[in-house]
């Protein structure tokens, strides 16, 4: 049923790229079948590869992002475009705080990245905006690495996932006379033709 209506969405979004500005760009690269395909490891792949993008900050190349990995990887690529708009203009601000937020937490509570911290001087400004983007990037990482598990396997769990079939129509019994039966049909006719 999702697989289904998955493969209506690829093909108006595969019409949809006709055309783009990605497609003018990439050229028929773009279309070429692997990165079409709608089985589980194509969707697996292109939805976490899609979620890891999503959660790192890098807003405004992400789609670009998400064509070169799956050109690269060869995994379902709408699904990877579609996974990347989770952070857009809208949710980039809530998303980018909570990754600042558990990579700050992460980084002063652990011994490792302590150390750095006090080899290194992050008491300028220069060092101030590499500890908040070292804050930024760490929790994004978390949280990406988390999101393209979690994609993946979601993915896989829904796959095993008992189908509806359709229901076969029952076939109608069309009786066909057997060459044996005819063939005997014909000789008990001669026979009583010869006694005759």
């Amino acid at each position: 049923m999702l697989l289904k209506f998955w493969r209506k969405k690829q093909a108006l979004m595969r019409k949809n790229l006709e055309g783009s500005r990605l497609h003018r760009f990439w050229g028929q690269t773009l279309f070429h079948k692997l990165l079409w395909r709608t089985d589980r490891r194509s969707i697996a792949g292109g939805l976490a590869f899609g979620l890891f993008i999503a959660f790192t900050p890098t807003l405004g190349f992400q789609m670009t992002m998400a064509v070169i990995g799956t050109l690269l990887l060869k995994v379902n690529l709408p699904i990877a475009i579609a996974a990347c708009w989770l952070t857009n203009p809208l949710t980039a601000v809530p998303v980018y705080t909570a990754e600042w937020e558990l990579g700050k937490y992460l980084i002063e509570h652990i011994e490792i990245f302590q150390s750095f911290l006090q080899l290194h001087q992050t008491e300028s400004r220069g060092g101030q905006l590499l500890l908040n983007g070292m804050y930024l990037w760490t929790g994004s990482l978390v949280f990406a690495a988390a999101a393209a598990l979690l994609g993946a396997l979601l993915v896989h769990l829904l796959w095993l996932l008992p189908h509806p079939r359709r229901r076969r129509k029952p076939q109608s019994l069309s009786v066909s006379p057997s060459p044996c039966v005819s063939g005997n049909a014909e000789h008990h006719e001669l026979s009583a033709v010869e006694k005759n």
